[in-house]
């Protein structure tokens, strides 16, 4: 596991992104959905965990289709990059609509 291998403390950052953006092919619109675990030194940038999913639209929920198509970057503490890494082993797809206890967030929408 990433979580091991030796990195100095106070160069280490935890991020956790979560995307959510909708597009269309051949008359049909889906929803994309990418998450990603990223640990961060000095040095190196290494991907714990990383997903991408795509969902039909009509098949969606409403409470997705309801999110803004965005992208969420938050810098996270260790112990909550570790809680995200044992949710993302059982239940990755709550990640999509998690908002973690955050030392800080960046906030980008997508789109016009």
């Amino acid at each position: 596991m990433l979580l091991n291998q030796p990195l100095s403390a106070e160069n280490v950052k935890y991020t956790f992104t979560r995307v959510k953006d909708t597009h269309e092919e051949n008359g049909q619109k889906f929803i994309t959905l990418f998450g990603r675990l990223t640990i961060q030194s000095s040095v190196e940038s290494k991907s714990a965990w990383v997903e991408i999913e795509e969902v039909k639209w009509d098949q969606a929920p409403p409470k997705l289709k309801s999110m803004p198509n965005a992208m969420y970057l938050y810098a996270v503490s260790e112990n909550i990059f570790k809680e995200l890494m044992n949710v993302s082993g059982r239940h990755h797809q709550n990640l999509y609509f998690l908002t973690p206890i955050y030392m800080s967030k960046e906030f980008k929408r997508l789109g016009f």
